[in-house]
């Protein structure tokens, strides 16, 4: 009995000294930065067609972005408050989301020589550099860096993902 109690102790030594330990994977570290597009514009009566294909071009040059995020129409003054409407029904008619849309008055700070401005902003993901992987180094806590690095880089809104719970020290907004 002792013989067969000896057996199975020398047994399970062998069979647990040979697993490999395994380090807890930490994810890696994302910077999340808000990059923002914005024209300005005061219109004068006479150059409001000026004005309006300045506009159409920042829209068609910025429209991937405009398409997708939100969109901000500010205005100032009363002509700037048509001009938000008039942006704000085409940019509806071509398809922009109403949710992703926000029209407002802002104050002098602003900027007095602004009658209205545009501004999309963009969230973009800064992922840390990995490091190459090496033949026979395996569950080393930086595996997987590659992946995490493509799947945050590849996100529409990758602001959605944060935690809106954590401390504004942990989180630039």
């Amino acid at each position: 009995m002792i013989k067969q109690w000896s057996g199975i102790g020398v047994l399970f030594l062998l069979l647990s000294g040979c697993a490999e330990h395994i380090g807890e994977r930490q994810g890696t570290q994302m910077d999340v930065i808000p990059v923002h597009y914005s024209m300005a514009v005061k219109v004068k009566p006479k150059q409001s067609k000026a004005a309006q294909k300045e506009v159409d071009q920042f829209i068609n040059d910025h429209w991937n972005v405009i398409v997708n995020q939100t969109v901000e129409l500010n205005w100032r003054t009363k002509e700037g408050q048509k001009w938000a409407t008039k942006i704000e029904q085409d940019l509806l008619k071509r398809g922009v989301n109403r949710d992703n849309l926000s029209v407002s008055q802002v104050s002098a700070g602003f900027g007095e020589r602004f009658d209205f401005e545009v501004k999309a902003t963009v969230h973009k993901v800064m992922a840390s550099v990995c490091d190459y992987a090496q033949v026979g180094h395996f569950g080393e806590p930086n595996n997987g860096c590659y992946t995490d690095n493509a799947r945050w880089g590849s996100m529409v809104n990758p602001e959605k993902m944060l935690n809106h719970y954590l401390d504004a020290d942990n989180v630039n907004k």
